[in-house]
């Protein structure tokens, strides 16, 4: 019989670091298109990535779960038979809500409605676990409504992850947009999270920088706010929303300058790392903007970023460092990536 709570425990694994070991339990999964099998690790696609964009991260595990086959038809068959009792009684609004809420499914329903289907023990570790034991008729119409969010959406190759930036945030990367992860001790092979780095040897402080996916974005956008400036034009600009209060945390504002040098404001932060991202190819899981003002405002807190002139700039003693030959791995081998940030920015600059 299958370990459900394992299931759940793979699954939930699997919306935050995007990547694990291949387990059998999962190959429904990736006959869903929800994973793939690389190189025995399974790996989310973008149908999943898609579809985490749909719903709360409870609503999305329990819907992949819930998607299990045997599960699945038991759901799809228990609902008709609760939904024709309900038809019989004469209840009409019901009987459509019920019509309503499971049009992908009217065929898989039409081949099953007259089997009978019984609560085996696997079936009932499922509703332990899913539906805190039996099932209600309206949980599990509404369950069923979430499924058919998923919509199929073609999946791209992309490279395993390198040592460096360049080889790191590089178009097609699957990249987690959640900031709280602990770092894994070795990094994912295809799926970019916060992990150890131990690639090559820098400094603490920079080793610190390159562990977290989103602290390396930062930096290198802020590199990129230093070279608009030595080279005496004014290209992109991050100002707190609250000029008052600078040094507290908040949502962050994005100026761009076009070619006359009148600024624009373009909107906040976190959309426009979200917005470069869906440019660019890189796919963010769960499908959501990640919180770069926090990531900035921690790194104001090590003095890598500070505020002046009415803007968050790199601290220029950490932007002297990272042009020497201590911070060599961001300085040469981010220009790539630094590249791809600053034609975006130029990009926008042309719109304006």
């Amino acid at each position: 019989m299958l370990d459900v709570k394992n299931l759940i425990k793979e699954i939930d694994y699997l919306y935050d670091y995007g990547e694990t070991e291949y387990d059998k339990s999962l190959s429904y999964l990736e006959d869903l298109d929800f994973i793939k099998d690389k190189d025995g690790r399974a790996v989310i696609t973008k149908k999943w990535i898609d579809f985490s964009g749909k719903v709360t991260r409870e609503d999305f595990i329990s819907s992949l779960v819930c998607s299990y086959p045997i599960l699945l038809d038991y759901l799809l068959w228990k609902v008709y038979h609760e939904a024709y009792a309900i038809g019989q009684s004469g209840d009409g609004k019901s009987l459509f809500e019920f019509i309503d809420h499971i049009p992908k499914f009217a065929d898989r329903i039409l081949l099953i409605r007259e089997k009978n289907m019984l609560e085996t023990e696997e079936i009932k570790a499922f509703c332990r676990a899913i539906f805190n034991g039996y099932p209600e008729y309206r949980t599990m119409l509404t369950r069923l409504k979430f499924i058919q969010l998923a919509e199929e959406v073609e999946d791209t190759e992309v490279e395993q992850i390198g040592k460096t930036p360049n080889d790191i945030w590089i178009k097609e990367r699957k990249v987690s947009s959640n900031i709280e992860l602990v770092p894994l001790k070795e990094k994912n092979i295809y799926t970019l999270t916060p992990y150890i780095y131990n690639d090559f040897e820098v400094t603490e402080d920079i080793k610190e920088i390159l562990s977290h996916s989103w602290k390396t974005f930062m930096v290198i956008l802020g590199m990129v706010i230093s070279e608009y400036k030595a080279e005496g034009l004014n290209g992109i600009s991050l100002r707190p929303k609250d000029k008052s209060n600078p040094y507290s945390e908040q949502s962050l504002e994005t100026f761009i300058y076009d070619d006359k040098g009148k600024e624009n404001k373009i909107g906040n932060l976190k959309d426009f790392v979200k917005h470069f991202c869906d440019k660019n190819h890189i796919y963010l899981f769960p499908n959501e903007s990640p919180d770069v003002d926090t990531i900035l405002f921690d790194l104001m807190d090590s003095r890598q970023f500070t505020y002046k002139d009415g803007e968050y700039v790199l601290n220029s003693s950490f932007d002297d460092r990272l042009y020497s030959s201590e911070g060599i791995i961001i300085k040469n081998r981010a220009r790539k990536f630094k590249t791809m940030l600053k034609d975006y920015i130029e990009e926008l600059r042309m719109t304006l």
